[in-house]
């Protein structure tokens, strides 16, 4: 979705670039599907670049296949109750929190199957961002073929929620978040002149500092994971400063909640899920005045 052409510094010209970062949030992501909504039905469907984790990469790879509807259909029809997070599952079982393999092989395969052959035939380059659990560094994976299912899952591992990690083509890797919150420099590097950024926090939260004892305990078997989500929050406020700045070089547009959400990170209420989608649309309508 590239606009009008760009001055570069040799006076030449160069055309604008659109970018669309989705935050995550695990279920707090309704609200960002509320928004991606609203950014489709007023049709603004085909940017040329899609960063997202976690949640927000669930949601954004269906608004890149085009399947915007049925991406919704899955929070409401899918997501609540104990169909994925089970919260007796930690205390009773020692199991995941967050059932991956519900949300990844019955519903986005059989479910409510994700068209992998549209993500790859669309006009954006779609990116899953990804930690890499022997490095801590972010990574940013194309969603062009089947390998997508691996990844999305491999971003939305929550540390403690869920088994922390999996496997994408032979590699470990985490919660995409944790290395890079908000890949608002790694847009700007691919050459976005036009970046909308969707949050699941309000604009002016920022996150406290994580205890590198705690991050051990989240990722036992790789020490720079651990490392990473422990300084997480350095780099998830700074983008946040950077994205609030007012700037002339480039153009930022952030929807975020105006309000608190009716939703929480292991939400599972049918209505306040609905809720939180409706919330998405309509203070997106506000914010895109």
């Amino acid at each position: 979705m590239s606009t009008e052409p760009t001055t570069t510094a040799a006076g030449a010209s160069a055309p604008r670039k659109t970018a669309l970062i989705v935050e995550g949030g695990a279920m707090r992501g309704a609200w960002a599907a509320g928004v991606l909504s609203f950014l489709h039905e007023k049709g603004e469907r085909n940017f040329d670049l899609v960063y997202a984790a976690s949640s927000g990469a669930c949601s954004a790879a269906y608004f890149v296949a085009g399947m915007v509807e049925h991406g919704l259909n899955i929070w409401h029809e899918h997501l609540s109750g104990r169909k994925l997070v089970r919260r007796s599952n930690f205390i009773l079982r020692r199991k995941p929190v967050i059932d991956l393999a519900y949300l990844i092989d019955y519903v986005f395969k059989q479910g409510v199957p994700l068209n992998v052959a549209a993500i790859a035939s669309a006009p954006t380059r779609f990116q899953i961002t990804l930690t890499d659990c022997h490095t801590g560094q972010p990574e940013y994976f194309h969603a062009k073929d089947e390998n997508v299912f691996d990844a999305l899952r491999a971003s939305a591992s929550m540390p403690f929620a869920t088994l922390g990690f999996w496997s994408v083509c032979g590699k470990p890797y985490t919660d995409g978040g944790i290395a890079d919150p908000i890949p608002i420099q790694r847009a700007i590097a691919d050459g976005a002149t036009d970046i909308t950024v969707v949050l699941t926090h309000r604009s002016s939260f920022r996150l406290a500092p994580r205890s590198k004892i705690v991050g051990k305990l989240a990722f036992p078997l790789f020490p720079a994971a651990a490392a990473a989500w422990s300084s997480q929050h350095t780099r998830f406020n700074e983008a946040l400063n950077f994205i609030t700045t007012k700037r002339e070089d480039l153009r930022i547009r952030v929807f975020s909640p105006m309000k608190p959400m009716p939703v929480h990170a292991f939400s599972r209420k049918q209505h306040h899920l609905k809720r939180a989608i409706e919330e998405g649309r309509t203070e997106a309508l506000r914010q895109s005045g």
